[in-house]
């Protein structure tokens, strides 16, 4: 152990003893050498973009590259650091764009309020320069502008900092200050202006062509079938698809979407006047030709302006909706008009309701729509009357095989529209088995929220087992209502009576009975 200690105490003397002389030397070397201490100081102005301290590098490039900012995102702000000691006057600093690294056309995409200069202030470490991103025609892909600081004889600009790369989204929605008509296409952010039958900005003598070919529609065959919307898609090489969009018919079922399409030739101006030349039915487009007559003959006889819907027509009515139109050349005040939407030529994309109401009631407050609304009949929240509609109807269910109504949901389903809703009752059947009837209706609401009666399209076999006159035939199918929210809940109301009322919770529920059992 004294051996032990020893060789420690030894080693540690030696250890002490070479440090000594390290430090003894460098104060030696120090005395025959300059003092470098000072050219590690900021003596110059250095400049350098801030976010480049920091952001990453573009892959193969020496500069970060931000982005991408969508078109029409206005004035961007990139602050500029100053390293070293701060300027005693004002300073004019150049910047500019690096044009071999640069796609985005400045005019076009950008420009630069500050024309390629910016300020640093006396005594201040910081300044920035600003872009300000276009609204352009929508085009497909990015582009990018890379800025440069450049410096002057009393600033200097850092090299591994002095570049900035911007890139800018050419995808978006169409600019209004450019014409309409070269920014629908199936390759662009929109291919479709919707007409809905509710929308009160249709002038009168479309809306009775439109409501008189949904009453051809009705009639047609079996009596089934049901207009839903229309919409116009504007496909490849100048061709106009009209779609009518319809329920019933021989395929029908929960999910069936029958369509109707027209195919007309329209090659517009430079002024996006054309005219209507029909080339071929698809689809249904056939057997629903003489139906449609009143608005198909309405686009064959005149000329049109496919243009923007000026505000003192119509305003949009939900945020970020924009409205397009076809304009009669002959009458200023006949026009088919809608939502620019993208859509496919088939309708399998359907669109959101143009109703304002809609979108607030249905809201789910984050750029979404909730798609069901649960319905407990036996809750203090519903009216009295209804809750004894419910009563009247369970006692109808309950004699005819022994069922038992449980509760019921309005299901929108979210690869459908809005205007597509399914009553879902839940029930027992007489042997305890838990068990979902569906029914299919077409549902109206007008910008106002108010609900017309429930047009029956189809039901399931369970369905039909439930359908109790009290609630569906009688109530429902016959009753105009008016909707208003509170919180996560809906209310109907009659609007012939108003202490006839019901509500429900809104949510994502499944079309499953395990989600409605304790």
């Amino acid at each position: 152990m004294v051996k032990q200690m020893i060789s420690i105490y030894t080693h540690n003397i030696k250890r002490i003893g070479a440090a000594v002389v390290m430090m003894l030397t460098l104060l030696t070397l120090s005395s025959c050498f300059k003092d470098y201490t000072e050219d590690f100081l900021f003596t110059d102005a250095v400049i350098e973009f801030d976010i480049a301290t920091w952001e990453s590098n573009a892959p193969g490039k020496t500069y970060p590259i931000l982005g991408a900012y969508a078109k029409g995102s206005g004035i961007l702000n990139f602050q500029i650091n100053l390293v070293g000691e701060q300027l005693e006057a004002d300073q004019t600093v150049q910047y500019r764009i690096v044009q071999e690294e640069s796609t985005a056309i400045e005019g076009t995409h950008f420009t630069l309020p500050g024309e390629g200069s910016f300020v640093f202030e006396a005594n201040s470490s910081t300044a920035q320069i600003s872009i300000n991103i276009l609204d352009f025609p929508a085009d497909l892909g990015t582009a990018t502008v890379v800025l440069e600081l450049v410096g002057n004889d009393l600033v200097k600009v850092s090299e591994n900092y002095k570049r900035l790369g911007i890139s800018i989204s050419l995808a978006g929605p169409p600019s209004e200050a450019y014409p309409l008509h070269e920014q629908l296409s199936p390759d662009a952010y929109y291919n479709s202006i919707y007409i809905d039958p509710m929308n009160p900005n249709l002038p009168d003598d479309i809306r009775q062509r439109i409501e008189e070919s949904a009453a051809n529609l009705a009639a047609h065959a079996d009596g089934s079938r049901r207009l839903q919307y229309m919409f116009i898609y504007f496909d490849h090489d100048n061709l106009v698809r009209v779609n009518a969009m319809y329920y019933g018919g021989g395929g029908n079922s929960l999910t069936a979407d029958p369509y109707a399409q027209w195919v007309y030739r329209f090659e517009p101006d430079a002024d996006g006047v054309g005219n209507f030349e029909f080339v071929e039915s698809v689809s249904n487009g056939g057997s629903q030709l003489t139906n449609f007559a009143p608005i198909l003959d309405y686009l064959e006889d005149n000329t049109f302006k496919l243009d923007w819907v000026d505000d003192d027509i119509a305003t949009p009515s939900r945020e970020g909706m924009q409205l397009g139109g076809l304009f009669n050349t002959d009458d200023e005040d006949s026009y088919l008009i809608g939502s620019l939407e993208d859509l496919t030529p088939t309708g399998t994309v359907k669109p959101f309701p143009s109703s304002p109401a809609m979108h607030d009631l249905f809201s789910d407050g984050e750029e979404g729509y909730f798609s069901t609304l649960y319905i407990d009949p036996d809750s203090p929240e519903q009216s009295p009357a209804f809750q004894e509609r419910w009563q009247d109807a369970k006692t109808y269910i309950d004699g005819l095989a022994g069922r038992q109504l449980y509760k019921m949901m309005f299901y929108f389903n979210p690869e459908f529209s809005f205007q597509d809703m399914r009553v879902v009752n839940y029930y027992y059947t007489s042997s305890g088995g838990k068990v979902i009837g569906q029914m299919r209706f077409l549902w109206k609401v007008d910008y106002d929220g108010n609900v017309q009666p429930f047009e029956f399209i189809y039901q399931n076999p369970n369905g039909g087992a439930t359908r109790a006159p009290e609630i569906i035939d009688d109530f429902l199918m016959t009753t105009e209502f008016s909707m208003s929210r509170t919180g996560d809940r809906i209310r109907f109301t009659s609007t012939d009576d108003p202490s006839v009322y019901f509500e429900g919770e809104l949510g994502n529920l499944p079309l499953s009975v395990s989600e409605f059992w304790p």
